[in-house]
């Protein structure tokens, strides 16, 4: 009887192995045992192959051009007119922007696939020269050519619904063709994965900004922020440093490998690099066995992705002829130059600092291509893309900071042609919502700018009505005035509010603070420098104390807000201390005051390279001292 059962059971799993098999088989084949293909006569075969061939060699051809042409087959006429969303690679080639004007404009998937069947469509019948190679037929079209593209892993697979009725010369129908295959072999939907994650990570991390902002600190062509005592005044040339950061982008941006693509390895397994990744240079000695390549693992290796593409390559390349538009503030046309106080003259008349400060905003666009070596049978196929780097007074800003912002010259001809709708441009104040009168009001689009006018008293309100720039899409509005911050504001409607910041004035004074924490008043020999910038908002201070003519006051945003504070103390043209904070005010600290006293430490005069590297040391481990936070009285 167990013997009996036993049997019993392996003919069940028998059975269920067969089912399993059965219906693995069903599964594998069931379109082929179900749905036969349609059986074609062997004689008009070759009219099927030479539709399928036409669709390969389209279908290859828009591929191949969506690859030069960030995804788009052809370059809708928005983009195409407006140079300020391309790159011109060359030729009548254009790279149109997967980022513009605050907002991803990269092209969905499912757009590609539509584009591709519109060109197969568009462009089958002029391949297909009337079936002239086919005179032993008479080919008739019934309807038109219905094309359905789909974007898959290995392939992009083609398909059409053109319905053609084959006859022999007598005139008797032979068949009918109505369904047609064609396959390009590239990894489109791989290759597109890759650069849609590119774009998000760079959108969300500002790793070019970064890395631009970093080569112009390293680089001494390129002026920041500095003391130099010195009473010779210091001046660069806007274009100068333009064509510096040009030379730093062109040589230097090409270095940068994107982690978890078929990049260059360096030189060293990476537990080196985070070693040396650990190392303090203000308390471990410098070893002597650090990498060649380790400041490009550090700044130009960039990890953007979370899914491994090791079988694709990802470059990345800018070209000094596609231009960089550079503000740089303070400047007066081309010209930059340093802040020099001069010593009072009865105490420091041989005491000279020049102080400077820069902050820029930089445009300049950018290429990412993407090469498979697998695709279209191993020969390889690139995709390429491109977006702008924006840089806001000297920090990334993708948020709404677009590609028309920089301000340039006036063009006449571009200002002359006005749209026919009228705009209504306002003005309130950021902190009472009040209405602001006499506000100089101008237009900003890529490297045009345009003066509109004032806002006036009109309607019983004050407002501007005019027209705009009709060749600019989403320009820039720049309003102007005296006791404000500039404020800037995109046209997206026809009425357009602009917020403007009041500043506020104070006098000010420096206190010195000793080692006991005793706090006196500078002596006669000794300056302070200050350094005030916003951290949202664009607006710096520099001022020197005791205060020299044109320099008497200290103007604040006159509503809550952030800043970074720098202060310089010095004995004759030695440093002896200072202040580093991060100052947040609100309204009510500076309500009805008028004078800031700012507090500094005094360390004494630094002698030694030590006594320098302790004194650096000291700051910054001391900044954000609560009792040396600026009082207001």
């Amino acid at each position: 009887m167990k013997k009996r059962g036993q049997i019993t059971v392996f003919v069940i799993v028998g059975i269920l192995v067969i089912l399993g098999f059965l219906l693995f088989f069903y599964l594998r084949v069931k379109t082929t045992i179900f749905t036969p293909d349609v059986v074609i006569p062997q004689e008009v075969a070759p009219v099927k192959r030479y539709v399928e061939s036409c669709m390969q060699d389209i279908g290859e051809k828009a591929v191949i051009k969506l690859g030069m042409q960030s995804g788009y087959v052809e370059i809708p006429e928005e983009i195409a007119m407006n140079p300020g969303a391309y790159i011109s690679v060359g030729g009548p080639i254009k790279l149109p922007y997967w980022y513009l004007n605050g907002i991803d404009t990269s092209p969905k998937l499912s757009d590609i696939q539509s584009q591709i069947s519109d060109y197969v469509s568009k462009n089958l019948k002029s391949c297909l020269r009337n079936f002239s190679d086919f005179n032993q037929f008479i080919i008739e079209e019934k309807g038109e050519i219905k094309t359905k593209t789909v974007i898959a892993e290995e392939e992009v697979i083609i398909t059409a619904d053109y319905q053609l009725v084959i006859k022999d010369k007598k005139g008797d129908k032979i068949t009918t063709l109505s369904e047609y295959t064609a396959s390009v072999p590239v990894r489109l939907k791989r290759i597109y994965r890759l650069a849609k994650e590119i774009m998000k990570a760079e959108n969300k991390d500002m790793f070019f900004e970064k890395t631009t902002i970093d080569l112009m600190a390293l680089d001494s062509e390129v002026p920041f922020t500095d003391l130099v005592f010195s009473c010779k005044g210091i001046e660069w040339s806007k274009a100068d440093v333009e064509q510096s950061v040009k030379e730093l982008l062109y040589y230097n941006l090409p270095k940068i490998r994107i982690d978890k693509t078929d990049y260059i390895p360096f030189l060293y397994d990476p537990v080196i690099y985070g070693k040396f990744q650990k190392l303090d240079i203000t308390k471990d000695p410098i070893p002597k066995d650090i990498p060649g390549d380790i400041y490009e693992y550090n700044h130009f290796f960039w990890a953007p992705v979370s899914e491994n593409f090791d079988d694709l390559k990802a470059g990345v390349r800018y070209m000094k002829n596609w231009g960089l538009e550079l503000y740089a503030r303070p400047s007066d046309g081309d010209l930059m130059k340093s802040n020099m106080v001069e010593g009072a003259p009865k105490y420091l008349s041989m005491f000279c600092i020049n102080m400077y400060h820069f902050t820029y905003d930089i445009i300049y666009p950018v290429e990412i291509a993407i090469r498979d070596e697998k695709s279209f049978n191993n020969k390889g196929y690139v995709f390429r893309f491109a977006f702008p780097v924006l840089i806001n007074h000297n920090q990334g800003d993708r948020s709404d900071f677009g590609i028309t912002k920089l301000t340039s010259y006036q063009n006449t001809g571009f200002c002359n042609e006005l749209t026919e709708e009228d705009y209504i441009i306002s003005a309130k104040d950021s902190r009472t919502n009040q209405d602001l009168n006499n506000v100089s009001i101008s237009f900003n689009c890529i490297k045009y700018q345009c003066n509109l006018g004032f806002i006036k008293s009109e309607a019983n309100r004050f407002r501007l009505k005019t027209k705009l720039p009709s060749a600019c899409v989403n320009g820039i509005i720049i309003a102007e005035k005296d006791g404000f911050l500039r404020a800037e504001q995109q046209v997206t409607e026809k009425n357009v509010l602009v917020m403007m910041d009041s500043l506020k004035s104070f006098d000010f004074r420096v206190m010195k603070v000793d080692s006991t924490r005793h706090k006196e008043r500078l002596e006669p020999n000794e300056k302070a420098a200050i350094y005030i910038t916003s951290l949202n908002k664009s607006h710096d201070v520099f001022a020197a104390y005791p205060a020299e003519e044109g320099m008497e006051e200290i103007e604040l945003i006159d509503n809550d807000n952030s800043y970074y504070l720098e202060i310089f103390l010095m004995n004759g043209d030695e440093l002896t201390g200072g202040f580093k904070a991060d100052w947040k005010l609100s309204y009510n600290e500076i309500r009805g005051k008028d004078e800031i006293i700012f507090y500094a430490y005094d360390r004494g005069v630094a002698k030694t390279d030590d006594e320098k590297v302790n004194m650096v040391k000291f700051l910054n481990e001391n900044s954000n001292n609560i009792s040396l936070m600026p009082k207001f009285e």
